[in-house]
């Protein structure tokens, strides 16, 4: 199976959906963009809650972006997570036709 690749060679896990001006919109899991306040907890007047046991361990599932303002969740490996407009396939996306 013919999969899409990441601008580096690799096999392509994340697709920027809102696509339509970048030549390639195809990622690996090294090179995608990280970090977005889409992914973001926000403190403010208590709409917004303050990271719990849930939500796992700071500095392994969740870090500070501004200490008892902002928070986000980490990834396995410790690393934000992309935009949300991305798409992530696991396996690769595969290429039509």
């Amino acid at each position: 199976m013919n999969k899409k690749l990441c601008n580096c060679g690799e096999i392509a896990t994340w697709l920027y959906m809102p696509s339509s001006r970048r030549r390639n919109p195809f990622n690996c899991d090294n090179c995608v963009s990280r970090g977005c306040d889409c992914n973001n907890h926000y403190i403010v007047n208590d709409w917004e809650k303050l990271p719990t046991e849930e939500d796992g361990i700071e500095g392994e599932d969740w870090k500070w972006i501004e200490k008892n303002l902002e928070w986000t969740p980490l990834d396995a490996l410790g690393r934000e997570w992309p935009c949300c407009e991305y798409d992530n396939d696991e396996n690769g996306f595969l290429i039509e036709g």
